[in-house]
């Protein structure tokens, strides 16, 4: 499937690195990329769309800089969840873009769940999964950073 790197929304919101429209929203801060989503969206997008919607909103907030991906999915009933879990993770494009993708749950057995998937599903780069958000943006802070301790180490 093509994609194209340009895109509008209905009454979207594009400023200071966020975009939000129609139950999502996503900004850039502390050099990680975040995504809050509710229920409206799934509402209103289907599978291919929303892996477009990502994969399109990502290069925008990010300007071509690897940075940790961080899908806040605590609000989210357990289907809307996993949807977006399955997408986001089997999504070639996605992988792409970003360094790392992290979800942030809120039970125990969510987190259980996507754990599983993550044996199952063996990936080069597995998903993380976190119930606290201290515990996600820190991980995200120390894998921005050894990716670019690294980089530098490698073309200086």
């Amino acid at each position: 499937m093509a994609h194209q790197l340009v895109f509008s929304f209905p009454n979207e919101t594009i400023m200071r690195s966020v975009i939000q429209f129609d139950g999502i929203k996503f900004w850039v801060d502390q050099d990680i990329i975040h995504c809050n989503l509710d229920s409206v969206f799934f509402s209103k997008y289907e599978k291919a769309n929303i892996e477009e919607i990502f994969y399109n909103a990502i290069p925008i907030l990010s300007k071509g800089t690897y940075m940790p991906f961080l899908i806040n999915i605590e609000n989210l009933e357990r289907p809307c969840a996993l949807k977006i879990f399955n997408i986001i993770s089997k999504s070639a494009q996605i992988k792409r873009l970003v360094l790392s993708r992290i979800f942030l749950v809120n039970s125990i057995e969510l987190k259980v769940i996507l754990s599983l998937n993550n044996i199952i599903v063996k990936q080069v780069v597995p998903n993380k999964i976190f119930r606290g958000y201290d515990a996600a943006v820190n991980f995200c802070k120390n894998d921005y950073m050894i990716f670019n301790e690294v980089s530098e180490h490698r073309f200086s």
